[in-house]
């Protein structure tokens, strides 16, 4: 075999095994069965060219490309995004992404891989279209929620420093009103505990019952009656005098009447 015949050979070789191995990377997917979307965030939170892409926990796709775009806007919104990232979804997934969907980036356990999370939409609302342009929710900055937890701690012990005397004075008149309150229960309970105070206490059930079937008996007509009668004869004396009423008790025929 000539050389010119062996150098073409492997060149060919050489030519099979890149789109061999491009296909196994995916880059190269002429029967590709996914369809593309793109991501905007502003904080990518660790996602890789590479990581999964997942639906309800199944991986679907993968992250294809991350671009940095500092003039990006929503299209809707008008919201400044400076990162675009392109993930691919399966066909068989697609049609549970929805407008409604939420684009999360999750950690698999503690220390595991990063990875795009989609949580399915609903019915009522139309699929995505492929390429169509999606903002994702970021996720949290862990670096900026220990510097405020800092800044928090410090804080406090700022505050705890300079009011260390009151602090220590609220903490024993709060002391002091709970042992109060203690024995106060405790008093309470050994009174309802002696028997003279049981007696009393029956004594004035006895009052009160007493009382209420005084109050019935005044709302019977009978009393009634005698209460409307007394009113008149009190409006019928008021206009007498004093005069008038000795005298007519000290005339002779009424002592004889009344005594």
């Amino acid at each position: 075999m000539r050389p010119q015949t062996k150098v073409g050979l492997l060149f060919l070789l050489s030519v099979v095994l890149m789109v061999a191995f491009a296909f196994a990377l995916g880059v190269l997917q002429p029967f590709s069965n996914s369809n593309e979307l793109k991501v905007a965030y502003n904080f990518a939170g660790g996602i890789e060219v590479g990581s999964p892409v997942r639906v309800m926990g199944i991986k679907v796709g993968k992250v294809r490309s991350i671009q940095f775009e500092p003039q990006f806007k929503m299209p809707e919104s008008g919201e400044q995004v400076k990162l675009v990232i392109t993930i691919s979804v399966s066909k068989e997934a697609w049609p549970t992404v929805r407008k409604d969907s939420h684009f999360f980036i999750n950690l698999a356990g503690v220390i595991g891989e990063k990875f795009l999370e989609i949580s399915p939409g609903t019915l009522e609302n139309p699929e995505l279209t492929p390429g169509q342009v999606v903002r994702g929710e970021d996720p949290p900055r862990i670096d900026q929620l220990i510097s405020q937890s800092y800044a928090v701690a410090g804080k406090i012990l700022e505050f705890v420093n300079k009011n260390e005397g009151s602090l220590v004075d609220t903490i024993d008149t709060l002391n002091k009103l709970v042992l109060n309150f203690d024995k106060m229960l405790k008093q309470l309970d050994k009174t309802a505990k002696d028997p003279e105070v049981h007696k009393i206490v029956k004594n004035f059930n006895a009052i009160l019952d007493d009382g209420a079937f005084f109050t019935h008996e005044l709302r019977g007509p009978e009393a009634q009656k005698t209460i409307k009668l007394l009113n008149e004869l009190f409006h019928r004396l008021e206009p007498m005098d004093a005069k008038a009423i000795k005298k007519f008790l000290q005339e002779e025929g009424i002592r004889a009447r009344l005594f």
